[in-house]
């Protein structure tokens, strides 16, 4: 798909498919790694925001440790199964409806922000100032995390990868510009283990285009790397 293509699909699928979108990731990190970094970050705060929830796939595991989570994201549908998903978690929860770049959250109200697959978004919705809305993203983080406070962006190295890259040139210059910004990185095996082949086909097919490489690996497993780029407010 053409990078125009790559955002109406990515869009739609927020807006309108969210239910099979958080079945897809709920088979992600099979071997715990990212599931290990939230609970490192869940017993260092007791607040966190966590921009671009979507379905709350890292919201449940921080408020199922304890913490008090504003989760965030631009796509309502998502939010509503996050909500379904947080319904009975230990901790307390809200979300509300926001753009990553005006987060509707008061000055140091978190200990912790978190952005999960998110901004790398921008290189593709902003592709020509995509730099300035990364600024202002990150701005809203800092604005929202009181002074001392971890700030942390997940995102993509790889899906169906040999080894941890960026998936597209956009992607790299987006995760040099935190490496600038001090943002250390991390890497974390995070493959997906569906419940079936059949299974594996067909999400691949759905959300990355990956359909022919599940059918030539007949593999439920899906190998997957993950950045966490982490830094102190």
């Amino acid at each position: 798909m053409a990078i125009s293509d790559w955002e109406e699909h990515f869009k739609s699928i927020y807006d309108t498919e969210p239910d099979t979108y958080h079945r897809m990731v709920s088979a992600e990190d099979a071997n715990g790694e990212l599931a290990a970094r939230l609970h490192d970050l869940s017993r260092g705060a007791t607040r966190i925001v966590d921009i671009g929830a979507g379905t709350g796939r890292l919201t449940a595991p921080l408020c199922v440790a304890g913490v008090e989570v504003h989760a965030v994201d631009i796509a309502p549908a998502m939010l509503e199964v996050a909500r379904t998903k947080l319904a009975t978690c230990a901790g307390s929860w809200t979300t509300s409806v926001g753009d990553a770049r005006r987060l509707p959250i008061a000055d140091d109200w978190a200990d912790a922000a978190i952005a999960g697959w998110v901004f790398g978004h921008l290189t593709e919705w902003y592709s020509d100032t995509w730099e300035e809305a990364l600024g202002q993203a990150i701005a809203e983080m800092d604005r929202v995390v009181r002074p001392g406070g971890i700030e942390v962006v997940v995102d993509t190295l790889g899906t169906a990868a040999t080894a941890p890259a960026p998936p597209t040139p956009a992607l790299g210059r987006y995760h040099d510009a935190l490496e600038t910004m001090g943002f250390a990185r991390t890497v974390l095996a995070t493959d997906y283990e569906f419940s079936s082949i059949n299974e594996s086909i067909e999400l691949l097919d759905w959300f990355f285009d990956l359909g022919d490489w599940a059918r030539q690996h007949n593999n439920p497993v899906v190998p997957e790397f993950t950045g966490w780029w982490q830094r102190r407010r």
